[in-house]
């Protein structure tokens, strides 16, 4: 099992820590979805129940067909073996989502630029990407991550692709002490199955104490953002 499978296996099961990734973005969701790099379907499951309608697209035929079992019987739903670089589609979306996509991509800004172009008037683009540049390690380089950002580094990207940042907050702070002790510190490609489990118990904790107070540095980084000529 590559990386990538790794972790879209283990996180289907962590239904709690998947529902906490989308709690943080309920408010900004509108009403028409684009998800991009679907996956297995592990957030589309949720998102689907909190719009009208989604489209879900990834570029792995194997994934996608994964998503498209497990989401067959879900309305509203379309999911797409395409490469969003290279098809065009013909509609526009209230909200773009992209968790855990964009240090996948080489030239981020490119992106973020094309989709800018599938927002509707006062759309919005929400990304969670990995944060800390100090934290990359092994299982960054076995997953496919170019980098990891910081706000600084992440608004700038938003920036140069036409977009302004309106929320941008991290998230998960205790989770930076697990990538560096499997990453950086043991040198692993992938955390041992049952830290995953654990940690998903441990979330209802977690998430309350980071309503509570929130974090000034998380394993992620979130940011909402809208092109600049709708600011």
């Amino acid at each position: 099992m590559n990386a990538q499978t790794f972790w879209l296996e283990n996180l289907k099961a962590a239904d709690a820590y998947n529902h906490w990734i989308i709690s943080q973005v309920l408010p900004e969701l509108g009403e028409s979805i684009l998800e991009v790099g679907c996956g297995n379907g592990n957030f589309t499951e949720i998102l689907v129940k909190n719009c009208n309608s989604i489209v879900a697209v990834d570029i792995n035929p194997v994934y996608v067909n994964m998503a498209k079992e497990r989401l067959k019987h879900q309305p509203g739903l379309e999911i797409l073996n395409v490469d969003i670089t290279q098809t065009r589609l013909e509609r526009k979306f209230d909200t773009i989502i992209m968790f855990d996509v964009l240090e996948h991509i080489e030239n981020d800004v490119e992106l973020l630029h094309l989709l800018g172009h599938y927002l509707s008037e006062r759309g919005k683009i929400i990304i969670k990407v990995p944060a800390l540049n100090c934290l990359y390690s092994p299982m960054d380089k076995a997953i496919g991550h170019y980098r990891r950002y910081n706000r600084k580094t992440l608004k700038r990207t938003f920036k140069q692709a036409g977009l302004n940042v309106s929320k941008i907050w991290y998230f998960n702070l205790v989770g930076v002490l697990g990538w560096w002790m499997n990453g950086k510190l043991l040198k692993k490609v992938t955390p041992p199955s049952e830290q995953v489990s654990i940690f998903n118990t441990l979330v209802p904790i977690l998430s309350f104490l980071e309503r509570l107070f929130s974090p000034p540095l998380g394993l992620s980084l979130f940011a909402v953002a809208s092109p600049q000529n709708n600011e």
